[in-house]
C-alpha cells in the first residue's frame, strides 16, 4: 500500500469530487459525499487550513467503496 499523503481538507475533497463523487448535502463545515459506483455515502469534515488525518483519510475512502492505492495514483 502507498504512504497515504498529507493533504488539505478542501483539496481532499475536490479529489473526490473529480474522482466521480457527488455532494449530497452541506451542514456547517461536514460535506455529505455520495459514490454513485458503489451507491455509498460518507461524511468529509472541511476545516479551513487543517490536514485530513491518516485514519479519517482511510475511513472515508472505506466508507465510499474506494481503493485507498487506485485513489492515491489518482490524485498524484
Amino acid at each position: 500500500m502507498p504512504k497515504i499523503p498529507i493533504i488539505k481538507a478542501k483539496d481532499f475533497y475536490a479529489h473526490l469530487i473529480r474522482f466521480g463523487c457527488r455532494a449530497v448535502s452541506i451542514k456547517g463545515s461536514h460535506h455529505k459525499l455520495f459514490n454513485p459506483a458503489t451507491s455509498k455515502v460518507s461524511v468529509v469534515a472541511i476545516h479551513a487550513g487543517k490536514d485530513v488525518g491518516k485514519g479519517a483519510f482511510s475511513s472515508v475512502l472505506s466508507q465510499l467503496g474506494i481503493d485507498a492505492e487506485e485513489f492515491i495514483d489518482f490524485i498524484q
